[in-house]
């Protein structure tokens, strides 16, 4: 995916080329970034785990928006008779202040809201169907892992990153987010399980720890 992002921006990097570079940093005003974030922790046996797609423009030399989607498609046919529906996606406007703009490398403070939902459900034709989870629960006090939410909340990182030329960087992020959720009904083949419950967390979050981006354009 990365690479054909590359591939396809390339007349773009051409045409602002030729209009002028960015002030120091390999980032300035009117530049729009493209970059990918993820994280080598807990990544089960993996290299790294995939975390956000995000762009950024620079409002200035100092001051940038931005904005993070993260999704996970899993709708899977785990039986000749069963379809378990287990999607998620999160999206995070937000906003940078780099504190730091001293050639190639840069240090920042951001904020982002955080806005997700995930969808769960298991669907039978033989057996129960669940709506509001992608398990059937035990009982109806059972604890369900897999439950469907609501979520709203905001997130701080400090973050550093390196530009090795006016266009492709590498750097990280780390941050403390706080999160409001709202569990989704359980009901099983139409009668209800467990009503909505709603929970509050906050956590350091490493989910950013890498990323890797380049300039698309300056406008």
């Amino acid at each position: 995916l990365f690479a054909g992002i590359l591939m396809a921006s390339g007349p773009v990097f051409a045409q602002s080329e030729s209009s002028g570079e960015s002030s120091s940093g390999g980032a300035g005003s009117g530049d729009l970034l493209i970059e990918l974030t993820g994280s080598p922790f807990n990544t089960g046996g993996g290299l790294l785990n995939f975390s956000e797609f995000r762009t950024r423009f620079f409002l200035n030399d100092i001051m940038a928006v931005r904005l993070g989607i993260a999704m996970n498609l899993d709708n899977t046919q785990t039986t000749p008779d069963v379809v378990v529906n287990n999607s998620s996606y999160s999206i995070m406007p937000g906003f940078e202040y780099h504190l730091v703009n001293e050639g190639a490398f840069r240090a920042y403070g951001a904020a982002d809201l955080m806005v997700g939902h995930r969808i769960a459900n298991y669907s039978s034709s033989t057996g129960p169907s669940v709506v509001g989870a992608a398990s059937i629960p035990s009982s109806p006090t059972a604890f369900i892992s897999n439950r469907g939410y609501f979520q709203l909340g905001a997130r701080v990182s400090a973050g550093v990153e390196y530009h090795f030329n006016s266009r492709f960087y590498i750097g990280g992020e780390v941050g403390f987010q706080y999160i409001y959720q709202k569990n989704a009904e359980v009901s099983v083949d139409g009668e209800l399980w467990q009503e909505s419950t709603t929970d509050n967390f906050g956590f350091l979050t490493t989910a950013n720890s890498i990323k890797i981006g380049f300039k698309f354009l300056n406008f």
